[in-house]
């Protein structure tokens, strides 16, 4: 599922790309999940980072992931404070995803009431086109 927002109507706040996310976010924009695999000691490291975690090489390579995961924890937003664009879309789901490749992402869920949410569930990737720069990864019931 793909929505395209008219220009310019899209009020949250965007992402700051930079030269060391620039491919997550290029992959997110061609409806890719993608993650740095270190080439030297093969951890998928999220979030992105100039060097790896576990052996500190700045070795890796980007590779694409199933888009599969599972609920881990999460919480509802039923308040919007702050910017007043969060008004828009409460209550709103801000949940942790474990993706089937090991790594956790947090996200939104979309597609499914707040109180049917159950721990475990399984959920997949959808990409929201919300301008036409930035594509926002978003999970939903499998």
């Amino acid at each position: 599922m793909t929505t395209q927002p008219a220009a310019n109507t899209y009020k949250r706040p965007l992402p700051v790309i930079h030269p060391d996310n620039a491919p997550y976010w290029a992959a997110l924009k061609n409806h890719e999940l993608r993650m740095q695999r270190c080439t030297d000691c093969g951890t998928l490291r999220y979030p992105v980072s100039p060097i790896c975690y576990k052996c500190l090489s700045e070795n890796h390579e980007w590779e694409q992931l199933s888009g599969k995961g599972t609920l881990g924890t999460w919480i509802v937003v039923e308040t919007a404070t702050g910017n007043p664009a969060w008004q828009e879309v409460v209550p709103y789901v801000v949940a942790l995803v474990n993706l089937a490749e090991g790594p956790r992402i947090t996200t939104n869920i979309e597609g499914i009431e707040p109180d049917q949410l159950k721990y475990g569930m399984p959920l997949e990737v959808f990409f929201d086109d919300v301008t036409p720069q930035v594509t926002l990864a978003k999970f939903k019931p499998a």
